[in-house]
């Protein structure tokens, strides 16, 4: 495939992508201060649209990756992408809380559907030696995207939030239609997956205690940056930094995740894979005790904070590539997409949980404490997981045959 089509021209829309991805996962907090007021919605409420969004991208990621390995990974990316540009821009034209969090549950359907397809197509296009390093590049969109939000909102202010769902409508439909032309076809060995179990396309094959390992690592780092991006600033808030610092201290953490893709990227080329999940684990666990030790220091809590979005990240990053090596072309999209499905459910606890330790002890800190275990706990089972194994095919022969033997 990549003898007839570039991968860098894959890589590059995959990467657009990403950005629209990232766009849509900050979207509705950065709109929320200014929808929040028109609608009447109180912080509740405002919570419940955040969850409907993250439910939408975790039963996204699982239906996505399936059909992807179904149907084809082009089809189902395209139709991603035009479900979120069309529900993205029908978030702008509501007017009351149902109709909104209907919009954002939908919007993030074809959110979740987009990512494990991307990956999965960086994957099978990209050089043998090149593939972990182009995966985990490929994570940087997000935050990049995210931080296309940002630069917005402070150049232009006034920037009302039906603009906000405006723009980030528009932009996923026209990378879908870039897609649709510029993409090439990928096989899809249907007969085979067609009669495949799920239980197979995850377990089959001796994947099943790395299946397992994976989505444990994937959930533990997921509440850990999920807990960083989402509560962070009220962190800050209760340590008494102003808005200002907190300001600076939250952007920290943002250029941070977006540097981290690219790094991690060179470093899984020319490092062995164990020492680079421990410098991204370690360095993670190092962030926790700097933040902790910072106090009121704006300088060294700034630096535990890039500190943080730099490895956690990292490491979030890694993990993609990993899901897509461990899984072969027949099932690829299937298993990248619950090992995504699992990051999602992270997601969406992670705010939970610090909220629930924030209102139940008060503490700034013990909600910044929680994520040594995980972050522990996790590291086990990367170094675990990074340990050596038999190479998924890239040509999917193999998991096909086996697929239509476990099928009969």
């Amino acid at each position: 495939m990549s003898a007839r089509v570039p991968a860098g021209r894959v890589f590059a829309l995959c990467f657009a992508a990403g950005l629209c991805e990232g766009y849509d996962m900050l979207v509705a907090g950065v709109a929320a201060p200014r929808f929040a007021p028109v609608l009447g919605l109180g912080p509740q409420q405002v919570g419940w649209i955040f969850a409907a969004a993250g439910i939408g991208l975790l039963l996204g990621a699982l239906i996505g990756g399936r059909m992807a390995d179904l149907v084809g990974r082009r089809p189902v990316l395209v139709a991603s992408l035009v479900v979120l540009g069309i529900f993205s821009i029908a978030s702008a034209l509501v007017h009351d809380l149902a109709a909104l969090l209907a919009m954002r549950f939908l919007a993030g359907l074809g959110l979740g559907g987009a990512l494990p397809n991307i990956l999965a197509m960086v994957n099978e296009t990209s050089p043998a030696d090149k593939t972990a390093t182009r995966v985990t590049m490929l994570g940087s969109a997000m935050p990049f995207g995210g931080a296309v939000l940002g630069l917005l909102s402070v150049l232009f202010p006034a920037l009302s939030w039906q603009a906000m769902f405006w723009l980030g409508g528009v932009s996923p439909i026209v990378v879908a239609i870039a897609c649709q032309f510029l993409l090439p076809r990928f096989p899809v060995q249907t007969p085979a997956i067609s009669r495949a179990p799920l239980r197979f396309a995850l377990t089959g094959e001796g994947r099943g205690f790395p299946t397992l390992l994976l989505w444990i690592t994937t959930l533990c780092i997921a509440i850990s940056v999920a807990m960083m991006v989402n509560w962070l600033p009220s962190l800050m808030i209760a340590r008494d930094f102003d808005r200002a610092a907190t300001g600076r201290i939250v952007m920290m953490l943002t250029l941070g995740g977006a540097a981290s893709g690219f790094a991690f990227g060179l470093l899984a080329q020319r490092l062995s894979g164990r020492f680079v999940y421990g410098l991204a684990w370690a360095g993670g666990i190092a962030g926790v005790l700097l933040m902790l030790a910072g106090g009121r220091s704006e300088l060294a809590t700034a630096v535990a904070a890039f500190a943080l979005g730099f490895f956690l990240s990292g490491g979030q990053f890694l993990l993609y590539g990993f899901a897509t090596d461990l899984y072969p072309h027949a099932v690829r999209g299937t298993g990248t997409g619950f090992a995504v499905g699992t990051g999602r459910l992270g997601a969406v606890l992670g705010p939970i949980l610090a909220g629930f330790l924030l209102a139940r002890t008060g503490n700034a800190n013990h909600a910044i404490l929680v994520l040594l275990p995980l972050l522990l706990l996790s590291f086990v089972t990367v170094l675990r997981l990074s340990g050596p194994r038999a190479p998924a095919s890239r040509d999917g022969a193999g998991a096909g045959q086996a697929a239509a033997s476990a099928a009969g």
